[in-house]
């Protein structure tokens, strides 16, 4: 009995925690990773900033219940809860992030399109020259008034100056 028991443990786990790949979906699953169309990896538990909507009529590609979410979610953090695929084996599969909305009905994020056009912030950009120089101006206020250490700063500007240099 324990054998049967860990059997079925060890294959449920092994079937839940697959891997969706953009381009390679072929049914409807749930996922615990997902690699994007840009090759970046997506996790359940993973915090999103919502970036800002393509239309003054809310968010073309987060919905929730069929309709555009209001422009009101824009810069939120919200938290994935489930990597979803929804379609059909003739039209194609597209995966999309979950997270819980406003009452029962969960807010669908369709990833690598709302990603492409800024309805979702890149959690992994690289900051551009101007950031990486405002980080840095700041850090050095920040050292300056005794809230962080020289090493803090010193480990701060390093990771900055290829950004500035390049």
């Amino acid at each position: 009995m324990r054998i049967f028991t860990f059997l079925l443990f060890f294959c449920f786990s092994i079937g839940y925690s697959q891997t969706a790949e953009y381009g390679k979906l072929t049914k409807k699953s749930e996922y615990k990773i997902y690699i994007t169309k840009i090759g970046d990896s997506l996790k359940v538990g993973d915090t999103l900033t919502i970036g800002i909507p393509n239309s003054d009529l809310g968010f073309t590609y987060i919905s929730q219940g069929g309709q555009r979410v209001s422009n009101t979610l824009a810069d939120k953090k919200v938290v994935v809860d489930k990597l979803k695929t929804y379609g059909t084996k003739k039209n194609g599969y597209k995966l999309y992030a979950h997270f819980k909305g406003y009452g029962l009905i969960p807010v669908l994020i369709d990833y690598d399109t709302a990603l492409e056009v800024g309805e979702i912030k890149n959690p992994n950009r690289k900051l551009t020259k101007e950031e990486a120089i405002a980080k840095l101006k700041e850090a050095k206020e920040l050292l300056e008034l005794g809230v962080i250490t020289q090493a803090d700063y010193d480990k701060l500007k390093s990771e900055m100056t290829p950004l500035i240099l390049n």
